[in-house]
């Protein structure tokens, strides 16, 4: 699986501009694991976050608007956690065990 994931990482190289920014959404699986990682990396996992505050982290390193759906599948892979209102957000302390073969790749 690592020369996979290392195949990944640098096929999602193609995905970004020049400012560093995520151009699009990847449509496989491993892509988006590591872009989300890219995202989540920005993030100090020793604090709450609001929603405004994820939307901006995230608003800063992509260029498409979609900013919900990353918020989202940030989520739903286990990146962030949330309060079920959404009034805070997090790091989750064990994304890293999880994504272990995702991040030895960078």
């Amino acid at each position: 699986m690592e020369k996979s994931i290392e195949a990944y990482s640098k096929k999602l190289n193609n995905y970004y501009d020049s400012d560093g920014k995520l151009l699009q959404y990847p449509s496989k699986r491993p892509l988006r694991i590591i872009a989300l990682i890219k995202i989540v990396e920005q993030m100090d996992a020793d604090r709450k976050y609001t929603e405004k505050e994820i939307n901006e982290i995230i608003r800063s390193r992509i260029a498409f608007c979609d900013i919900e759906l990353i918020r989202r599948e940030m989520f739903q892979y286990k990146l962030l956690g949330r309060l079920r209102d959404g009034s805070a957000y997090w790091v989750e302390s064990d994304w890293k065990n999880a994504y272990t073969e995702y991040i030895d790749a960078d």
